[in-house]
């Protein structure tokens, strides 16, 4: 959202005071909430300060700080560390071997979305009152982003910590006690998560969203969150039940069909303007003008990374694209990593997927020399994502022939072979939702997913442990022991700063304090 960051440092310090430190808050000191909401302009900044909020979480605020990344990929088997540059805390996650020290382990910037999104529940409609400006439609839409974005940020604390403190009220009261138990995150889900969309999504059905188009949670960015939440409890009917109205609410009231999709030719269009593809349902944006440079461990840099492509699929995908011998169709890898750089072994670090080069799928696709000001554009949710999800669904939902439709929609237009209707995963769940889950880690590479997709279908250990152990003997561990306990290991460890500030909290099983 290009206007998120050009806040005034008044609001900056109001909305702060929501939970710059969770469960440590101050109480305003100079002026309350309810003093600032007074007019849209108040509610307009309040808007814009939540989803700034977010996006600095996701992007991060310094070099190398991503959190959508070091949260949704860098555990699985996308990335690997770079040995010669690689960190102690980047070790620790490539390895499993996290421990309360790791900066990435701390909770307290989503909890900062939540506060400001708790903010906004509780006082733009008492601003509205006060400036007719704010009408009912406009009013409804402000409603249902602040829920839907209270509701992300929980989404994202029970994928990677599990249980979690609920906190649904600004504190403004040093008498009320700050310290909060976590609690069990099937209640975050069921009390907090779900309710809040849903309420959301019946907001936008009378709501104006507010924000700028894709770059805001709007009503089919909600649908595919529960559809997303309603997966990870494997609740296949209601993730049905939600894609379809996610299709509703971006027009598409027939079965989809690859004309939903972005082109095969223009596939790239997605990622590097996503506002004018087909495919966007919810995308961040980042603007070097005015946030600075996105610098990723996937960003445009001469620097050298943490991170690179792991070696298992850069030889298995990337690689044989370099030759025109063992070149495959798919349009996907050579637009995702330049691996037509010279000694592309060398240069696994080399991620292009955000960045606008040359974007013809049967032609080379390298490196861009002179981009690094261009803004990203990082893939919360887009159609390709929700149709894999969707045959994963239905799928579960023992109805493979429709599975392998819709799983087959994404791979050709990626100029991959299809499955055949003879072919023995259309008779095998087990079978289809594998090869389901191997299509997303291809057609979704570094776009923040691949980690939860494992852990979400209980294949962290299964796919992870041979990875580990190979990382583990390159690492000097001659013992290798693999991936230790996917019932615990799968949560990231609650950093230490989090929980001396609550007495409170415990933490997670398998991590010491």
């Amino acid at each position: 959202m290009k206007r998120i960051i050009a806040i005034t440092a008044l609001v900056t310090m109001i909305l702060f005071g929501g939970c710059k430190k969770f469960l440590t808050e101050k109480p305003l000191s100079q002026i309350t909430l309810r003093e600032f909401y007074k007019s849209k302009f108040d509610v307009d900044a309040g808007i814009a300060g939540m989803y700034s909020a977010f996006q600095l979480e996701m992007v991060g605020t310094k070099q190398y700080a991503e959190k959508y990344l070091y949260w949704g990929e860098y555990r699985a088997d996308n990335f690997d560390r770079f040995v010669i540059y690689t960190k102690d805390y980047v070790d620790e996650i490539v390895l499993n071997s996290l421990t309360p020290t790791n900066q990435f382990s701390d909770w307290t910037g989503l909890y900062a979305v939540i506060g400001r999104a708790n903010n906004n529940i509780k006082y733009v409609p008492e601003a509205a009152k006060l400036d007719p400006k704010i009408t009912k439609p406009l009013l409804n839409g402000y409603m249902a982003e602040s829920y839907a974005m209270r509701a992300m940020s929980y989404f994202y604390l029970v994928r990677v910590w599990g249980d979690a403190p609920i906190r649904l009220e600004p504190y403004e009261d040093i008498k009320v006690p700050s310290e909060v138990d976590r609690s069990p995150k099937e209640k975050v889900m069921t009390e907090v998560i779900i309710p809040d969309l849903e309420r959301a999504y019946d907001l936008f059905a009378t709501g104006t969203a507010p924000s700028s188009g894709i770059f805001g949670m709007g009503r089919a960015a909600v649908c595919a969150t529960l559809a997303d939440v309603y997966m990870w409890r494997k609740d296949y009917p209601n993730a049905i039940k939600w894609i379809k109205n996610l299709f509703l609410a971006k027009g598409i009231t027939a079965d989809p069909t690859a004309a939903n999709l972005e082109a095969t030719a223009t596939w790239k269009t997605m990622f590097t303007n996503p506002v004018n593809s087909k495919e966007a349902i919810w995308s961040i944006h980042w603007d070097y003008q005015k946030n600075g440079c996105a610098c990723m461990q996937t960003s445009w840099t001469d620097n050298n990374k943490q991170i690179v492509v792991d070696e298992d699929i850069w030889d298995k995908w990337f690689q044989p694209q370099f030759s025109a011998a063992t070149r495959t169709t798919d349009i996907r890898p050579q637009q995702t990593a330049d691996v037509f750089f010279a000694q592309p072994r060398a240069n696994r670090d080399r991620f292009i997927k955000w960045y606008a080069t040359a974007a013809n799928p049967t032609a080379a696709d390298k490196w861009p020399n002179s981009r690094q000001q261009e803004p990203v554009y990082l893939t919360m949710y887009r159609m390709g994502d929700m149709l894999l999800l969707y045959a994963e669904a239905l799928n579960g939902n023992n109805d493979m022939v429709n599975a392998l439709k819709y799983l087959n929609m994404v791979r050709t237009r990626a100029m991959a072979p299809a499955y055949l209707p003879t072919d023995p995963l259309v008779a095998d769940k087990i079978a289809m939702e594998n090869a389901i889950l191997n299509e997303r880690q291809l057609e979704l590479f570094g776009e923040g997913k691949r980690w939860f997709d494992l852990v979400r279908t209980d294949h962290v250990k299964e796919v992870m442990d041979p990875v580990l152990k190979r990382r583990q003997l390159d690492a000097g561990n001659l013992d290798a022991p693999g991936f230790l306990d996917p019932a615990t290991k799968s949560y990231w460890p609650v950093n230490r700063n989090v929980l001396n500030s609550n007495s409170k909290l415990k933490q997670n099983p398998g991590y010491t304090d």
